[in-house]
């Protein structure tokens, strides 16, 4: 096969072209490929480096000269001073190297051309230098190269990283000889987005069209606990906030790549699912998290390995002596090393050298070879990118090499085989040091790195005891100069030279355990993972998500019914440690005792929304109170705000509250960060400030100012190592919070028989406006269907319609999201039906924006003005359709329900909303699937929600919300399941229960 590689880096074969770990990922998959036979390109910048690079190899010029333009389209906010666009006029040729069987392609231009020091720009450029759009012009004029002179026949286009080549899956997607994959090489922010009208108008110059609405939700309500959430975490480097004029873009690629490959198991784990991190909530609420489960057969564990070249290598014929004196360093010392690009946050250098600077002044007996490499290669001198640091190496020679350049194979090899230990201290999973650790692993260097997802396999947080451990673990952080992770940091470091001292057969175990684990990960294994899955891309083979991965990640919504049942017990495990009763509940039977470990597990890991959905299905009132009771907020007499919170779990707990961040002095001046390659988080006015321990799980703090909003956000740090979110609401200061979200169903719920809204109801629903809460129009008509009756509610938010299927914002009068029932499906559906009861009358809602009802002749009774009326069944399947609707003129409808439910309910939904009509929907169309995704985007959940309903397609509604309520005249079904039973629509149900929870404005006449 023909596999062309995108890469803004490919220097595994010449450290001029070489940043970080890229590079050997992009060149020893290339010669792993053409050592099979596969024909292999690679697509790159020069970088400016041709005449340098020609000096050592035979790089040949191309006839290829492509004169063409790049339209730049700045965003204002950041380039305030330039025009709305720019347009370079630019002239790219290619030069080609054909090395190791491989063909690498280098392109230059004026701007391809640009930086050769350092490859990529820094992100202090945005908004000064036109040169930040380096890689932008390199994904269009690569694009162009790839069309012109690479695509002659079926084709693999491999990207890496997926900032560098966010525009090639949608460019390449109309193309069916070229497939597309996508390496996620580090975990960057999946929120990190590009300015829309940019990304518009290079997709308009290929002549492109993508739905770039589908990728993005709108933003949350502003003072809502996901806004402030958010804020939070844009000032860490877990989340960048951007406005609604970008898109995100790895659900672009998500949405048009044909793999999404990932480095090593543990990093696919965290990308899909930000399991037990602090951005865990919000990712969940995110189009992303949807579009990853949705998009699971795409995912790929490719792997990462080691050069064939550096396991060839011996450790043991290295001069120990001679290179560590060379380096001014005591060989009879025990060695820590480390060997990254310098990244002084997202890498833990500044922990490191902060503990480094510890350590030896408290007389610990170590020497350090530290690695922070700046320039792009070659051996040139680098000068010192941060004056702490190499204040640090300078105050303890003899202790501490620190160099600044970025080194050949050779050098090193030659101080890993050195070192004794080796230090990584990932910060936040933003990397992996997966080649870099393993390089020194496999010389025998005792690992100390963070115990993270992405290098789990490594071993190295194993507990000790552990036959495969294989070295320290260190906790995770996503804090710039995390004072925690530098302690710890500092305590590794003298663990590691007391046991090189005192217990040398334990470090002889642990060496040989570093060295076995680092061996078995090959560039050949990684290799043919990947040819094994472009393969079956090639040849259209469908590829499945496996069943055991999606019930780790508690996917238990995508699984078939199949694998339902063939992991039967497997589901029932995970449920129960997630504390997922609706889950547990489909493979195993649910006791008294089933419900305590299902309350407990929810508990232990702070998810108080499955605590009280458990203790309210279990009926246990004690339950709910211990949910209640885990915080208390009260003023005192001068009017301080108190907030006190119990987890018997709970190591650190930290709430929201408005402010600044205060930064810690050293670890970079104000010119550094300009410089650096990582990009200072801007933050948006919410920090996290501590509580004070008082007591076995007990924390208590007096709060400086009001809350943002009508809550306060808290974080909690769980002794598991979970971080997660709990919001406690201020409303209310003495008890339990009432509802934040009122969803209410409208024909035969909130409407009267009339089809009007009674003044009382109206006045009801201000007053749970005033109390804070959010009404919620969750209706089975489409959307068009809706409008006159959302305008007599004066209804301007978000409205689930459609039973589900749509999400509609009444107030632009605009479709958010519309699932759509394939027309091949409708119809098989109407075959087996009247196979078992004979001929139907049918009905189809056709799809937005004209959402027509098409029916046949005899729904009799039941055809309205308006309605499309055929007697050639052929024309309901003209067009797309939102659902279909079937009718038996002489059966009731629950016999039809209950027909179709049994022959088709694995592949659609059935509902009975209307009498005389079974409604067939798109699969997980629901009305509880639609308001949940709703209240996520208005940052509630279920345990908040008061839900109103009449009919049985309103069961899961009402089962999902916190507190389910029948109307007097509801169907059987839906009262037999109801929480409460209010009186009828015609005598406002909905209005009297409301006015008891938040309390009337007026008498009731």
């Amino acid at each position: 096969m023909h596999i062309i590689h995108f890469a803004f880096e490919c220097g595994g074969f010449d450290n001029r072209l070489m940043r970080g770990g890229l590079s050997p990922l992009v060149w020893n998959l290339s010669r792993e490929y053409a050592a099979r036979g596969h024909r292999v390109s690679v697509v790159t910048p020069a970088h400016g480096l041709l005449d340098s690079l020609r000096r050592d190899h035979p790089v040949e010029e191309l006839s290829y000269r492509h004169e063409h333009r790049v339209p730049l389209v700045p965003d204002p906010k950041v380039w305030p001073d330039h025009p709305a666009e720019i347009t370079l006029e630019l002239t790219t040729r290619a030069h080609r190297l054909r090395k190791d069987g491989v063909d690498v392609y280098f392109l230059s231009d004026a701007y391809l051309d640009r930086l050769p020091d350092r490859l990529y720009p820094p992100p202090g450029m945005e908004g000064r230098d036109l040169a930040y759009f380096k890689p932008l012009v390199f994904q269009v004029a690569g694009a162009h190269f790839i069309q012109r002179c690479l695509a002659d026949g079926e084709a693999v286009v491999h990207g890496f990283e997926p900032y560098y080549h966010y525009l090639l899956p949608a460019l390449f997607a109309g193309d069916p000889s070229l497939r597309t994959v996508s390496t996620v090489a580090a975990n960057a922010p999946v929120t990190h987005a590009v300015y829309r009208p940019q990304v518009e108008r290079l997709l308009d110059l290929f002549g492109v069209r993508a739905d770039l609405d589908a990728l993005d939700d709108p933003p949350p309500a502003e003072d809502s606990p996901r806004a402030t959430m958010a804020r939070v975490l844009a000032g860490t480097r877990m989340h960048a906030e951007h406005g609604p004029d970008h898109v995100p873009f790895l659900p672009l690629i998500l949405a048009h790549a044909d793999l999404v490959d990932f480095v090593s198991p543990g990093q696919r784990d965290h990308y899909s699912t930000f399991r037990d991190t602090p951005f865990q909530d919000l990712f969940d609420t995110l189009p992303v998290s949807r579009m990853l489960r949705d998009q699971a057969h795409k995912l790929l564990v490719g792997g990462c390995g080691i050069a064939d070249s550096w396991l060839a290598r011996d450790p043991a014929a290295v001069d120990r002596e001679a290179v560590l004196g060379a380096l001014g360093l005591d060989p009879s010392l025990p060695v820590f090393y480390h060997a990254a690009r310098y990244a002084v946050h997202h890498k833990g250098q500044v922990e490191l050298v902060r503990a480094v600077e510890e350590v030896l002044a408290d007389g610990v007996q170590a020497s350090f070879v530290l690695r922070f490499a700046t320039g792009g290669g070659g051996g040139r001198t680098a000068p010192a990118a941060n004056a702490y640091f190499q204040s640090v190496a300078d105050r303890y020679p003899g202790r501490v090499h620190l160099d600044w350049r970025l080194a050949d194979e050779d050098t090193l090899f030659e101080q890993a085989a050195c070192a004794d230990f080796c230090v990584f201290p990932s910060k936040f999973e933003l990397d992996g040091f997966l080649i870099a650790q393993a390089e020194a692993m496999a010389c025998g260097a005792v690992p100390i790195a963070t115990a993270q997802s992405v290098t789990a396999h490594f071993g190295h947080a194993l507990p000790p005891e552990d036959p495969r451990a294989t070295g320290f673990s260190l906790p995770g952080s996503f804090r710039d100069d995390d004072p925690a992770l530098a302690e710890a940091l500092a305590e590794r470091i003298r663990q590691a030279v007391a046991l090189r001292r005192t217990a040398p057969d334990e470090y002889a175990r642990l060496s040989a355990n570093s060295r076995a684990t680092a061996r078995a990960f090959t560039w050949a294994r990684s290799a043919d993972r990947r040819l094994a899955a472009f393969a079956d891309v090639l040849r259209g083979r469908p590829r499945t998500f496996p069943a055991e991965d999606a019930i780790r990640y508690g996917w238990f919504d995508v699984l078939p019914a199949a694998d339902q049942v063939r992991h039967r017990a497997l589901l029932a495990r995970h449920a129960e440690a997630l504390g997922d009763t609706a889950a547990y509940a489909r493979c195993a039977p649910l006791d008294e005792e089933a419900y305590e470990r299902l309350f407990e597990a929810a508990y232990a890991r702070a998810d108080f929304v499955r605590c009280a959905q458990t203790a309210r299905a279990a009926g246990r009132a004690d339950w709910a109170a211990r949910v209640r009771g885990r915080y208390r907020l009260h003023r005192d007499a001068a009017g301080r705000r108190h907030l006190e919170y119990r987890h018997a779990h709970a190591r650190h707990v930290e709430v929201a509250v408005p402010g600044a961040a205060a930064a810690r002095p050293g670890p970079e001046s104000p010119a550094e960060a300009v410089a650096s390659d990582e990009a200072v988080p801007a933050g948006s006015g919410m920090v996290l400030a501590p509580l004070a321990p008082a007591g076995e799980g007990v924390f208590r703090t007096v709060l400086a100012g009001p809350p943002a909003g009508d809550h306060l956000l808290v974080m909690l740090t769980l002794a598991s190592g979970r971080v997660t979110w709990d919001t406690v609401p201020c409303e209310d200061l003495t008890g339990p919070p009432p509802f934040r979200l009122v969803a209410t169903d409208l024909d035969g719920t909130l409407l009267r028989s009339d089809q009007s809204v009674s003044d009382r109801t109206l006045r009801a629903l201000a007053r749970a406006a005033e109390a804070g809460a959010h009404h919620l129009v969750v209706t089975g008509r489409p959307a068009t269907a809706c409008k006159q009756y959302l305008a007599a509610l004066g209804y301007r938010g978000l409205a689930v319609c459609g039973q589900g299927a749509q999400l509609y914002d009444a107030g632009a009068d605009r479709l958010l999201s519309s699932a759509s029932l394939d027309l091949d499906l409708a119809r098989e559906v109407v075959a087996r039906v009247e196979a078992v009861l004979g001929p139907l009358e049918l009905g189809v809602v056709t799809a937005p924006p004209e959402s027509r009802f098409k029916v046949t002749p005899r729904f009799g009774e039941r055809v309205r003005h308006g309605w499309d009326v055929t007697t050639d069944r052929r024309l309901l399947w003209t067009d797309p359709i939102d659902k279909l609707v079937l009718h038996h003129p002489g059966l009731p409808e629950e016999e039809v329900d209950a027909t179709a439910r049994s022959l088709c309910g694995d592949s659609v939904t059935v509902v009975h909303s209307v009498q005389g009509m079974v409604e067939v929907l798109p699969a997980g169309t629901t009305k509880a699937a639609g308001v949940e995704r709703a209240a996520r985007l208005l940052g509630f959940d279920a345990a908040e929600t008061i839900a109103f309903g009449d009919m049985p397609n309103d069961i899961p509604l009402l089962a999902w919300a916190g507190h389910g309520v029948a109307v007097g005249n509801a169907h059987p079904a839906l009262r037999a399941m109801a929480d409460e039973i209010a009186p009828g629509n015609d005598e406002d149900g909905v209005a009297a229960v409301l006015e008891r929870v938040f309390g009337r404005t007026e008498p009731v006449s």
